[in-house]
Order: structure tokens, then sequence, then C-alpha cells
């Protein structure tokens, strides 16, 4: 009886102590005043660039990338590192080999 009053006890606190950590820790807001676009141009090679420069949070780009065997046909989808407000964001692309899908807020 005595150790299922501490397992209570113990769940009890613990339940507390994640609902205080979950209250208490900020939401990221959504970036905001973005653009982005693309530069360097060379035959089917760039750079495509993406900024905010207001809100918080970061953004990362999702893009993906041809199996380096060019009999396989099969692309892996991958993500930079996120970048926080206002860092200038840049991804080498070659299209058909590693290209940009979509910028992700993180």
């Amino acid at each position: 009886m005595h150790m299922r009053k501490r397992v209570a006890a113990l769940s009890a606190a613990l339940l507390t102590a994640t609902t205080l950590i979950a209250t208490a820790t900020p939401a990221h807001a959504t970036p905001t005043d973005c653009r982005g676009g693309t530069r360097d141009h060379v035959g089917l090679s760039g750079v495509a660039w993406y900024i905010c420069t207001g809100g918080t949070g970061g953004y990362r780009f999702s893009y993906r990338q041809k199996h380096p065997h060019p009999e396989i046909d099969y692309w892996y989808f991958r993500q930079t590192d996120c970048v926080p407000v206002p860092q200038w964001l840049e991804f080498s692309y070659t299209w058909g080999q590693k290209e940009v899908i979509d910028v992700v807020f993180c």
C-alpha cells in the first residue's frame, strides 16, 4: 500500500511538471516579410535563396536529390539546416539532380 502511494505521488508530480513545462515553453511565431529567388544561373544549375526579415523562428529548404547511379530512378528527400530570422538561406541546385521542393518554417 505504501508503494502505491509513492507511485501515485510520483505520477502526479511528473504530470504537473510536464504541464508546467508545456505551458511555459513559448511557441515560435511564423517568420514574416519573406522573399526568395534564384541567382547565378549556369545551364541547369544555380543558387536558390530565401530570407525573412520579420517574425521569429526559422526556415529551411526541403529538397530532393537523385540517386548518384544514373540507372537507378530513386530520389532522396532531405532538408537543409534551420536558419533563424533574419539569416540568408542559400542552396546550390541542379535541375534533374538536386532540386528545391519547398520552404519549411522551423
